[in-house]
């Protein structure tokens, strides 16, 4: 209305909004004498407003309303006073009316076509705003839904998690109870199953509990002072016997700048370096894992840390690294099936909390003689109180 006012001299503006039954004006622009006012309701057979989108149905031109067949008998023309009118339906591209945009003059202004134009360019304009505002509308709402369900879906997980996590461990411990009795060749290689079979079980759950949690929002960053050399060496420490057993070696090399003490979620460090390990395990028969750990001081107290997982396993086939990262992704599953066990969850894990942590992680080279991951991320350098 104030475009409208500045590019056309009439006296009242006013945007209107129509059921099918009343109007009412939303909003109102005066000059000098106050023709019409905002909040103003009426019923449709008398509103002027009606006659642009139920009997013109498009641009409707009056030259003066005491004349003029569609407004002369009307209740509201007494009420409006003489003047000239020229109204545009606000309506959306399928059609569905939302209200117009009119124009009244008390000194009988004789509208041409730019002002027609100029009208319905300014009615399209605001008709995209409303649908935009409709969209953003239903975007909040789909979203408080969404979130709903996300925290819902994460609770029952952690349910599930729990009921699961406790009668497993207690097969886990029976099994562990049975291993140390005396056992045939033939027994304990059952019980071994039962164990690898709950440990992998317990695992999944983990991964999955951990991804309704981030995809949910509820995976919060904790800042605490760490060593990242002990955070290696402590993950390294936990799969040295599964290591040893498939007869590979883990080691990892350190710069000079990793014993510095940083600021960080050094859990979720360990976590992304534990998934990464594992997978680099997985796909391993023979050769090596290695580490190789970056740190670099750079602008003020803000460190830079590089760490890179590489092994000598089967590597990933070029069809499948667009995938890599995507959760349920199950690698080589297609290729050898039921082979390498997974929820197919580790690598979608491992993005989602480098990200959290505003880093990133991507893979740098994969080949038949093994795959090169690297991840960074930025902390604070520890500084003594």
């Amino acid at each position: 209305m104030d475009t409208a006012s500045k590019m056309m001299p009439a006296n009242t503006f006013c945007i209107a909004n129509l059921d099918k039954d009343s109007t009412k004006v939303i909003k109102a622009f005066n000059r000098s004498k106050v023709i019409l006012a905002e909040g103003l309701v009426v019923a449709n057979q008398d509103s002027y407003c009606a006659l642009v989108t139920e009997h013109a149905q498009g641009p409707l031109i009056i030259d003066n309303n005491m004349t003029h067949f569609l407004t002369k008998d009307m209740d509201a023309t007494p009420y409006v006073g003489e003047c000239s009118f020229l109204g545009v339906p606000i309506k959306s591209e399928d059609g569905k009316i939302y209200g117009s945009l009119c124009a009244f003059d008390h000194e009988m202004y004789q509208y041409q076509q730019n002002d027609v134009e100029l009208l319905l360019s300014l009615s399209a304009f605001f008709s995209t705003l409303l649908e935009l505002e409709t969209n953003i509308q239903n975007l909040k709402e789909a979203e408080i839904k969404a979130s709903k369900l996300m925290t819902e879906k994460s609770n029952l997980l952690a349910v599930l998690s729990h009921e699961i996590r406790t009668p497993m461990n207690g097969v886990l411990g029976m099994a562990d109870l049975l291993h140390s009795t005396e056992l045939s060749l033939e027994q304990a290689n059952y019980v071994d199953i039962i164990k690898k079979s709950g440990s992998s079980l317990l695992s999944m759950m983990d991964q999955i509990l951990d991804y309704s949690k981030i995809e949910a929002g509820t995976m919060e960053l904790e800042y605490t002072p760490f060593s990242i050399r002990e955070n290696v060496n402590h993950v390294m420490q936990l799969f040295a016997a599964e290591t040893l057993s498939k007869g590979l070696r883990l080691y990892a090399e350190f710069d000079s700048g990793a014993d510095t003490i940083v600021m960080g979620d050094s859990n979720k460090i360990r976590q992304v370096l534990i998934n990464l390990i594992g997978n680099a395990l997985k796909f391993s028969r023979q050769g090596y894992i290695s580490i190789n750990v970056q740190m670099s001081l750079s602008q003020g107290d803000t460190v830079d840390l590089m760490v890179k997982v590489k092994d000598t396993g089967v590597g990933i086939p070029e069809n499948e690294k667009a995938h890599l990262f995507r959760a349920f992704s199950q690698i080589l599953e297609k290729d050898t099936p039921g082979k390498y066990t997974g929820a197919g969850l580790g690598l979608s894990i491992c993005r989602q909390l480098v990200e959290l942590m505003g880093g990133d992680i991507w893979l740098v080279e994969s080949s038949e003689s093994g795959s090169l991951f690297a991840f960074r991320v930025k902390l604070k350098k520890y500084l003594m109180p």
